[in-house]
């Protein structure tokens, strides 16, 4: 497997391959980069989903309630943990009812606020298919502006990442009998799980054309050589940008 090399234009492009070489049980490596579900973006947007599919998940409760920034400090979140445990209930069950708490009073807008957001989207995930409330997700939660409106390099690759989760799901419908959140959250464990590889071991190697300088394998597959990816959009009509798509 290490005589083979799979090379791509930007990062996000990773994902497809990755989810290919673990159906097939290739053992890959990459180089130069995170995989896919490492990346924090990916892991923020599958913490929104798993929050959604079950409120009481604290720990990626904690991740998201201030991610994009909502004014919902750590203090306003550390007093309503340590309620929660002191009634024995999910954190989400203490902001729910923040208007109760003297010590959540300030911040009891934001809270509630939040809570709308969750439950809101629990609503419209039942009448819509899945892969049309991801990108719906993206709009409410403001996660994909916040990354839109930094407008820098590494922004615009995060903001790739989010939007390709979404050929996750795409994938995981195409399979399953009987698609739903849960389903796609599990399937997810698994492959993260998977994930878990001996960096020794004799794996395929998979990295972006730049990592790629002066690296040399038997066998290199590029892919992603189209439109839109290779030459990238920001290049077409960029006299610049295009001679370094073509240098690569």
């Amino acid at each position: 497997f290490a005589d083979y090399a799979v090379l791509y234009r930007t990062n996000a492009q990773s994902n497809a391959i990755e989810t290919a070489f673990k159906r097939s049980g290739i053992p890959y490596r990459i180089i130069g980069g995170m995989r896919f579900f490492d990346r924090a973006e990916v892991k923020d947007m599958l913490a929104y989903l798993a929050v959604i599919n079950n409120p009481a998940d604290d720990l990626r409760l904690r991740r998201i309630i201030n991610n994009p920034a909502r004014g919902i400090g750590g203090k306003t979140l550390e007093m309503a943990a340590r309620q929660a445990e002191a009634e024995g209930v999910p954190i989400f069950e203490i902001i729910r009812n923040a208007k109760e708490y003297p010590a959540l009073e300030r911040g009891a807008g934001k809270l509630t606020a939040f809570v709308q957001l969750i439950e809101g989207c629990a609503e419209i995930l039942e009448t819509m298919d899945l892969s049309d409330f991801y990108e719906e997700l993206l709009i409410r939660t403001g996660y994909l502006s916040m990354l839109e409106s930094k407008d820098d390099v590494e922004s615009r690759t995060r903001a790739e990442n989010v939007r390709e989760l979404r050929s996750s799901i795409v994938s995981y419908l195409e399979d399953a009998d009987e698609p739903s959140l849960n389903g796609f959250l599990e399937e997810i464990a698994l492959y993260t799980d998977i994930e878990q590889y001996d960096q020794g071991a004799d794996a395929a190697v998979m990295m972006t054309i730049h990592s790629a300088k002066g690296l040399e394998f038997p066998h290199v597959f590029l892919v992603g050589l189209e439109d839109g990816l290779f030459p990238g959009t920001r290049a077409i009509g960029e006299q610049e940008e295009m001679e370094e798509e073509r240098r690569l």
